[in-house]
């Protein structure tokens, strides 16, 4: 058994950050039902308004350490935490674990776990997700943050986690040795798909009728490319679909109002707002293809959760989402920016409903075998010990 710690902005409730919480929580109750003691540092975002907390939090085993941000309206808005005590919390704990596992970059928690961690002894592994390199939003702020407070994050841990090939490639333009790079996917909570997903509840709620839904799921930024879901949504011939846009808006939301309305397309679009839970889940079954037209996506956890919910998916080629659905099966891939291909990609599934919905339930198939929780946790696991053999050999050479 190990004493494992998880540090990471944002946990089990945030669901309007994104990916990284729900990763996060799956990942850590895995290796708690495995024995370990697991712990996790974190911060009480929820999302701009309301804050997480402990007692609404389900621990399924894992020892959660929340600690409250100064501002969650501006963690929210400038992605900048401010965890109140954790330092503290640190230094007088760092060296009751025997390894630590930080998740995403340019944030005060990691770094202020990772030098704790580093003036006690204990090694780490960071996953970064997709942030290790400076894009999309306050580039320049990202840069300064990245060459001077978390100058050393990087550097110093024991290994940086890609979750696919086009993350190793990020990580190696930024200058990551080769050597320090351990290839290691992103899990899903396979628990959350025992329960079939209820696509009728949905569109009864939303009063869709039996009308081909296209779906976006997730959180509204530039990258993620919403606004050209909407064009080529506009170009369609299927004058019958549905767009519904769900997530919350982190900083296109009156762009994309406002381009909805120029394209005259405000009656067949509509806006779902952030969806948590079983809810999200029967949005993903109600589909009749969820589309994820994201740049610079390393993984890409929504298409994974489509294919588990039976909906096939047109996803961007450009990186690591590309990958994982080029190699599972079950959907289309479009070079980002690519309107017209986009537009005729959506066309050809909902064409082929039938066809495509097999084509699904073979690629969920797939991705049980290669993303289910156990299967990322043995390799987690084998991780972490090859880690600290490599500090235990290390500490020998210097006594």
């Amino acid at each position: 058994m190990l004493r494992i710690l998880h540090v990471s902005p944002y946990y089990e409730q945030a669901w309007a950050y994104g990916g990284i919480p729900r990763l996060t929580t799956t990942m850590t109750r895995a290796l708690a039902r495995r024995g370990h003691h697991v712990t996790v540092c974190t911060t009480d975002v929820r999302d701009a308004h309301t804050r997480a907390s402990i007692s609404e939090a389900s621990r399924h085993a894992v020892d959660v350490r929340m600690f409250p941000n100064l501002s969650n309206a501006i963690a929210y808005h400038l992605q900048f935490f401010t965890p109140l005590g954790l330092r503290r919390f640190m230094r007088r704990s760092a060296a009751q674990f025997d390894i630590a596992h930080i998740h995403a970059c340019h944030n005060l928690p990691g770094v202020i776990a990772a030098y704790e961690l580093s003036r006690a002894g204990v090694p780490y592994v960071v996953s970064p997700n997709g942030t290790a390199a400076p894009i999309e939003r306050r580039i320049v702020a990202k840069q300064v943050f990245a060459w001077t407070a978390g100058r050393a994050l990087l550097p110093r841990a024991a290994r940086v986690i890609a979750v696919s090939d086009a993350e190793v490639r990020q990580l190696r333009r930024i200058g990551v040795p080769h050597s320090s790079i351990a290839s290691i996917p992103n899990p899903i909570d396979d628990a959350e798909f025992d329960r079939a997903a209820d696509g009728a509840v949905f569109r009864s709620r939303m009063r869709l009728g039996t009308a081909p839904i296209i779906l976006f799921l997730g959180k509204q930024t530039p990258r993620k490319g919403v606004e050209d879901l909407v064009q080529a949504f506009a170009a369609m011939t299927r004058s019958d679909a549905r767009l519904v846009v769900a997530g919350n808006d982190m900083g296109v939301g009156t762009a994309l109002d406002s381009l909805i309305h120029r394209l005259g397309l405000s009656a067949r679009i509509i806006r779902a707002g952030l969806l948590t839970g079983d809810d999200r889940l029967d949005a993903l079954a109600a589909a009749s293809v969820v589309v994820y037209p994201s740049r610079d996506e390393v993984f890409g956890l929504v298409p994974l959760e489509a294919l588990l919910c039976g909906t096939p998916v047109v996803v961007g080629n450009d990186s690591g989402c590309g990958e994982v659905i080029s190699g599972t099966g079950g959907g289309l891939v479009v070079s980002p920016g690519n309107i017209a291909g986009l537009s005729a990609a959506i066309e050809a599934i909902l064409a082929n409903q039938e066809r495509w919905r097999v084509r699904a339930a073979c690629a969920a198939r797939v991705a049980r075998t290669r993303y289910g929780s156990g299967v990322v946790c043995d390799r987690l696991e084998s991780l972490y010990h090859e880690v600290l053999g490599d500090h235990s050999e290390r500490s020998r050479m210097r006594a």
